[in-house]
């Protein structure tokens, strides 16, 4: 059944099973289309959770992958790399939002939070391709300062229990904190540890 845009975003919107798999395409037909040895990479994509040549198929012009891993991680595939800093920096702004006014409840409608400038997420792309956690939990609130840690993955961390973050906490390198500042609206990045960023661009 083809699903025009906006029923594709309610969907995913108020889909509430957490193990969604999902692949976009423009056409239903299109995927008549596809050969055998296609099908067979999509479901080996599926089984896997890994592509064999690229998640992307010029039949489907898809754009997405969306797959969720067996502890629980997810894994993105994305065509275009400003799409992913413009998703990774809402869904930061948000989450931050969201921890601030759990924090602080009397002030939840006082402030209302500037996206994350996508500029500052290039800053430390090398370290996302590491794989770089973003520690919500220990958000420290210093007056009109927020910051969030935020750590180099360990080489395994898709073997690591995602329900156990502590433990993906202690495996990882803290590298440096993205700050916001309430009064402002503006975001700041400091690194604690730059050896790690110029680590990642030598891998």
């Amino acid at each position: 059944m083809y699903l025009e845009e906006d029923n594709v975003q309610k969907f995913l919107l108020q889909n509430t099973n957490p193990n969604i798999d999902w692949i976009d395409f423009d056409e239903f037909n299109d995927l008549e289309a596809l050969t055998p040895h296609e099908v067979a990479e999509l479901l080996y994509l599926g089984h896997a959770y890994m592509h064999l040549k690229s998640p992307f198929y010029y039949k489907l012009q898809n754009n997405y992958v969306y797959l969720t891993l067996p502890n629980g991680a997810k894994r993105v595939y994305y065509r275009y790399l400003p799409h992913f800093y413009q998703i990774l920096a809402v869904c930061l702004t948000n989450k931050l939002a969201s921890t601030y006014r759990e924090k602080k409840p009397f002030l939840r409608s006082r402030h209302r939070f500037q996206v994350l400038d996508t500029a500052i997420v290039k800053k430390i792309d090398s370290l996302l391709v590491d794989g770089t956690v973003f520690d919500f939990g220990e958000i420290q609130i210093k007056g009109q300062e927020l910051s969030i840690p935020f750590f180099l993955a360990p080489d395994s961390v898709y073997q690591l229990k995602w329900h156990e973050p502590t433990m993906l906490i202690e495996k990882s390198k803290l590298v440096g904190k993205l700050k916001y500042y309430l009064n402002t609206a503006e975001w700041k990045l400091k690194i604690l540890a730059p050896e790690l960023l110029e680590d990642s661009l030598n891998l």
